[in-house]
C-alpha cells in the first residue's frame, strides 16, 4: 500500500475461524487481509514490543493525538463501504503468512503483512496508529475468544471476589 490510509476496520468471521483485517485507502484502495490466530498471536507480540519499547499502552492511549482521534470518535465511525473500491489482494483478499517489521527515520513502525505468494500490503504507524491498530485488533480478539493477549486463558481464569 503505497498510498495514505483512510480506514482499518477488524471483523471476526465464525464461518472462518479468522480476522478480516480491511484497511481503505484516500485512493479509494480496498485490502482484505485474512488473519489466523497463530499469525495474530504473532502479531500482537510484534506490536506489544513495540508499544512496549514507546512507554507502554497507557502512555500512548493518553498521547494528545490519540485522545483527538478517540474524541472525535474514531471507534465509533462505521466502516464506509463505497462502491467503486479497487482490491489490489483481489475480492475475497489473501491469508496472512508472513510479517516484516522495521523503523524508519521518524521511528514510526513499517509493517509488512504478506500472503505465502509474497502479495500484501505494507503500513507505515507512528505511535498513536499502532496504538488504535492494536485497539481494534484486540477488539477482535476479544469477539473470536481465542485466548490470547490480554483475552488469554491465564488472564480469563482469575478469581474475582
Amino acid at each position: 500500500m503505497t498510498n495514505k490510509l483512510h480506514q482499518i476496520n477488524v471483523q471476526y468471521s465464525n464461518k472462518e475461524d479468522r480476522i478480516l483485517l480491511r484497511t481503505s485507502t484516500e485512493n479509494n484502495d480496498e485490502y482484505l487481509i485474512w488473519l489466523t490466530r497463530r499469525f495474530t498471536k504473532l502479531l500482537i507480540e510484534i506490536l506489544d514490543k513495540e508499544i512496549e519499547k514507546r512507554g507502554g499502552t497507557t502512555t500512548l492511549g493518553s498521547k494528545k493525538e490519540t485522545t483527538k482521534l478517540f474524541n472525535e470518535g474514531a471507534f465509533e465511525k462505521p466502516y464506509v463501504e463505497e462502491e467503486t473500491k479497487n482490491r489490489p489482494l483481489g475480492d475475497n483478499g489473501i491469508v496472512a503468512f508472513g510479517i516484516k517489521t522495521g523503523n524508519d527515520n521518524n521511528n514510526n513502525l513499517i509493517l509488512e503483512i504478506q500472503s505465502e505468494a509474497g502479495k500484501g500490503i505494507t503500513f507505515n504507524l507512528n505511535s498513536t496508529l499502532i496504538y488504535m491498530f492494536y485497539s481494534l485488533l484486540m477488539q477482535g480478539v476479544g469477539r473470536a475468544e481465542w485466548g490470547i493477549g490480554q483475552f488469554s486463558e491465564g488472564n480469563s481464569k482469575k478469581q474475582l471476589h
